[in-house]
């Protein structure tokens, strides 16, 4: 099996979640919004798409070692990783936390757990991290030779690089960057999985060329 399967499948995962993540998430205003039921599983897919970029990323890697976009990849899979690490806490905190959340002085609780100094300065770190990795997939993809996609990294990339800004946008901005993302690495996966196809057929026939001068 291809080492990069999973990771292929973990991008196309992550795909999915980005996309989910805003569509589901609700929009109301108030404490309210954090009892609605769909709260905790809307970003709990928000969480996975950033911790699924990591294998998706390492496929990459893989794809791209031994040309002049495995350096760019492999700092790619690098700050995804670091990106991750540092978003993923905060998901955590606004999945659960503010969940259990109820009562007067709600609001006030809430913004203390989202704009507090640390959880708001690593989240912050954590999406310029991403936001790098993105462009570094870019980089490398065009490097490549071909291994990856370049479409599918490019759209990979404006999607991560506009997640912090786009927490500033209205509710069907926010949908539309969530699409834009998820549709971004699908095409990535999609590429690698045609990459990987093309590998394996081209190493069939030159088995079965080698195999032939063998018999003659």
């Amino acid at each position: 099996m291809d080492r990069t399967v999973w990771g292929v499948a973990a991008l196309g995962v992550a795909g999915v979640a980005f996309a989910a993540f805003p569509v589901l998430r609700p929009y109301v205003d108030g404490p309210q919004v954090w009892a609605h039921p769909l709260w905790v599983p809307a970003h709990l897919l928000g969480a996975l798409g950033f911790a699924l970029l990591v294998p998706g990323f390492a496929a990459v890697w893989a794809r791209l070692r031994g040309t002049p976009g495995e350096g760019p990849a492999w700092a790619a899979l690098l700050l995804a990783g670091a990106g991750a690490a540092l978003v993923l806490p905060y998901f955590g905190a606004e999945s659960y936390g503010l969940a259990a959340l109820s009562g007067p002085g709600s609001e006030a609780v809430a913004e203390a757990i989202r704009m507090g100094p640390y959880a708001i300065s690593t989240f912050g770190l954590g999406l310029l991290a991403v936001a790098a990795a993105g462009v570094a997939v870019l980089v490398a993809a065009r490097r490549g030779g071909g291994g990856v996609p370049v479409t599918g990294a490019a759209v990979v990339a404006a999607g991560l690089v506009l997640y912090l800004p786009q927490f500033f946008g209205t509710p069907p901005l926010r949908i539309a960057h969530g699409v834009l993302l998820g549709v971004g690495c699908l095409l990535l996966a999609a590429g690698l999985r045609r990459s990987a196809v093309d590998v394996r057929h081209a190493g069939t026939g030159a088995d079965r060329a080698a195999g032939d001068a063998h018999r003659v």
